[in-house]
């Protein structure tokens, strides 16, 4: 039982790696870098590193209408209605695995 609920978890973990990167390569990276690395226009901070909770807290803020951080507001949130709860943990979880940019 424990080798199935292990392997559940495995196959789950790998499915939302899977979609959170289908969706940061679909909506994310063309402001945020490939690896989330890049400021956006020069004026956002760097996502690379930031932990899972704090992207999808940031997410649903911005879907909200609660958040305008540097005059993105719309932009953001026009890409976070988009996004059911699921979808906005599985790309945390890959912006998180992504790690903190070398310098």
């Amino acid at each position: 039982m424990k080798k199935i609920a292990f392997a559940s978890i495995l196959l789950l973990s790998t499915v939302w790696a899977s979609e959170g990167e289908d969706i940061f390569n679909k909506i994310c990276y063309v402001c945020h870098g490939k690896q989330a690395q890049k400021s956006s226009l020069g004026v956002s901070r760097v996502i690379a590193g930031w932990k899972a909770e704090r992207i999808v807290e940031k997410l649903k803020e911005y879907k909200s209408g609660q958040l305008d951080q540097y005059g993105f507001g719309s932009m953001m949130r026009n890409r976070a209605t988009k996004l059911t709860d699921q979808q906005m943990q599985a790309v945390a979880k890959y912006i998180e695995s992504l790690g903190t940019p070398k310098k």
